[in-house]
């Protein structure tokens, strides 16, 4: 029998197997997929298509037997068996370490170089290792609770850190991937879900709120309840700071049925639909008004909002809201707008804003009770 089966050591691999094994599927299945896809998108040019589940199984694969070889050539048994693993463990690292620009950027970057170099270094360990290995005690490498099981355990853990470290964390970058993943299948219900609770945004996941929201109906009622930024000018893609990396742009522009082969402004290109008779809908109209109140534009939403809406009837919230406020702030208004629940709620708003000296208390109450509303987005929203 071997020594491998005589000290013990087997449990220890077999334990360290186990975690490899569920952290990469977990990692890679759970936490990466949509970054994973997006990758696979960009390098093949949009001619493959990323499948979570059969990407995930080989990756894991490879990986474990690159990990299997580096033991057969290794040896290492004991205290340094984990170092076996360090290998795919930066490799996958390497894998989901992706930014934002990738389309612009070098998929490698450093790694080209710091890969191999590494790679030299560990040769070098590696190779230390095995002299001192044959030294090492083995009264305490016994069974799965051993001294020397929990020593490799914790080599994987501080591996498996340093891979979420390395790999894509970009909260931002995860809520657009997840979004446009969604949309691709038809899912607008599931994209709007996504990172409902994330305070971050950036101009490219205002326009695909705006777009998920649009395409569930809930555009006017629930646009405000997200972080948004960039105003009007976030809601159509320019291809530089609000861009879509696996959704074609005809997705967007399919909801109003025409695109012009000069690129416009939003704004200007939404008024330019909506003149039209034969692509003005009730989705480009909603875009339209919207439009105004990502740029805090009241006046022209004022003006612009009776031509699509009866005033006198039942109105999104988005659109009360503004209604609401601007009565409050304008001497002469345009429109008398009155609904006591939520005029009493702006006097609430009101009080809340003026509740406290302290600016920081400030602002966390109105954020906590408002912070959904038209009303917060208009005095203390981020516009760029």
């Amino acid at each position: 029998m071997s020594r491998q089966f005589k000290d013990g050591t087997i449990v220890m691999r077999i334990g360290c197997a186990i975690f490899f094994l569920v952290f990469t599927t977990l990692y890679l299945s759970k936490y990466q997929p949509d970054i994973l896809a997006v990758t696979q998108h960009v390098l093949s040019g949009g001619a493959t298509h990323y499948n979570s589940v059969i990407g995930t199984i080989l990756i894991t694969l490879v990986l474990w037997l690159i990990q299997v070889a580096l033991y057969g050539w290794t040896g290492l048994s004991h205290r340094a068996h984990a170092l076996t693993y360090l290998p795919s463990m930066l490799l996958l690292a390497i894998l989901t370490d992706i930014s934002p620009n990738l389309t612009t950027d070098n998929y490698l970057g450093v790694w080209a170089w710091l890969f191999p170099l590494l790679m030299i270094v560990y040769a070098g360990v590696v190779w230390l290792f095995r002299q001192l290995e044959p030294m090492e005690p083995t009264a305490y490498s016994m069974g799965l609770f051993s001294r020397v099981t929990w020593i490799n355990v914790l080599q994987l853990c501080v591996m498996a850190l340093i891979v979420c470290g390395i790999g894509c964390s970009d909260t931002v970058f995860h809520c657009r991937m997840r979004m446009e993943s969604d949309m691709l299948k038809g899912d607008y219900a599931a994209a709007v879900k996504v990172g409902n609770d994330v305070e971050q945004t950036d101009s490219s996941l205002t326009m695909l709120r705006v777009l998920a929201l649009s395409k569930t109906g809930e555009l006017p009622e629930r646009l405000f309840e997200f972080p948004l930024v960039g105003g009007s000018d976030a809601m159509l893609p320019n291809r530089k700071s609000i861009k879509l990396m696996m959704l074609p742009e005809d997705s967007v522009y399919s909801t109003f049925g025409v695109v012009l082969k000069e690129k416009l402004r939003p704004m200007t290109y939404l008024r330019h639909v909506n003149k039209s008779k034969k692509y003005a809908s009730k989705a480009s109209r909603d875009w339209q008004l919207c439009g105004y109140l990502l740029d805090r534009n009241l006046d022209a939403f004022v003006m612009t909002l009776p031509r699509y809406y009866d005033i006198s009837r039942s109105l999104p919230k988005a659109y009360r809201e503004a209604l609401i406020l601007y009565n409050h702030i304008r001497k002469k208004p345009r429109i008398l707008y009155k609904e006591s629940v939520m005029d009493a709620d702006y006097d609430d708003f009101k009080k809340a804003f003026y509740s406290s000296e302290n600016p920081m208390a400030r602002l966390s109450n109105v954020k906590d009770n408002f912070g959904k509303s038209y009303w917060y987005y208009y005095i203390l929203g981020t516009t760029h």
